[in-house]
């Protein structure tokens, strides 16, 4: 079990690096041209890593409808909505939302699947999760001028996009955990739930919206960091969290993940060179405490 674990938490690690490589271009291009560009070649990456893998025959048409759904739930609308927000609040701002995502979970899990998790999981979901809100409520106080604090547009509107997002992410997951335990395959599962998303998203682009249109014109740079931020976040980032939801509770799955807000106020301070607020430590503390009592009990 501590193997799928281990997982998840790099699944956020891949999503804090996305993140980060996604602020920029969001704002470039806007957010959901952003994710219909990235989730075209991440549909490709899954097909093809699919077709080698030869692991179609794991999906049969029982699971067909939950995938399909569960894909426009969780990345048609989830990502869009997530994308939509980074542009508008930003990287720090938008994690801190999008950890919801795992206390959505925890509640939908015990509602709809009955996988009630220990007391002392249960602990360090909340620890962790508290942890995660306090690192970044306070992590980046001393730098509000770095362009990826700035907020675009209306605040509210993105913040209501980015717990939007959150609740889609819990809704999608929690609706692959009965497939995944049938023996449907992560990947080939990841593989129709993007392309789903990608087909739906492509009709956008001939809808004469503000919102949907592409903001400036492609270019190679925008394209390569569409690819990389695809790979990591999706292709990679993704697969890894259903391969940790297949064999581990979701509660739990979802949580470890949610620490990806953690990762990211360190890419910051990298980036930036700004050394993170006492806040910011009292989070991260609280965070590894309570991934301790996970990984331990």
């Amino acid at each position: 079990m501590l193997l799928y674990y281990f997982i998840a938490t790099s699944a956020a690690l891949c999503w804090a690096v996305a993140s980060l490589i996604s602020a920029d271009v969001t704002r470039k291009i806007g957010g959901l041209a952003f994710n219909r560009l990235r989730l075209f070649f991440v549909s490709l990456m899954l097909i093809s890593y699919t077709f080698y893998l030869d692991t179609w025959s794991t999906i049969n048409n029982d699971f067909l409808f939950v995938i399909l759904l569960s894909g426009i739930i969780g990345i048609f609308l989830g990502d869009t909505l997530l994308f939509i927000a980074l542009q508008k609040i930003g990287p720090r701002r938008n994690n801190i939302l999008f950890s919801l995502a795992a206390p959505f979970t925890v509640i939908l899990n015990i509602i709809f699947l009955n996988e009630i998790m220990s007391f002392v999981n249960l602990i360090g979901c909340i620890i962790v999760f508290f942890g995660v809100v306090v690192a970044i409520a306070y992590g980046n106080s001393r730098d509000k001028n770095h362009r990826w604090e700035l907020v675009e547009g209306n605040l509210y509107l993105g913040v209501i996009f980015g717990i939007g997002a959150a609740l889609c992410q819990a809704i999608g997951l929690v609706m692959m955990k009965p497939i995944l335990n049938m023996g449907a395959d992560p990947i080939a599962s990841a593989s129709l739930r993007t392309l789903i998303s990608c087909i739906f998203l492509a009709f956008t682009f001939f809808l004469n919206y503000e919102i949907f249109n592409t903001k400036t014109s492609l270019n190679l740079k925008i394209i390569g960091q569409s690819i990389l931020s695809g790979f990591l976040g999706m292709a990679l980032g993704m697969s890894l969290l259903l391969i940790a939801l297949q064999h581990a509770d979701a509660g739990i799955v979802a949580t470890l993940s949610s620490t990806s807000p953690i990762m990211i106020l360190f890419l910051i301070w990298v980036v930036t060179k700004k050394i993170p607020t006492t806040g910011a430590w009292i989070g991260t503390v609280l965070a590894i405490i309570g991934s301790v009592l996970i990984f331990i009990y």
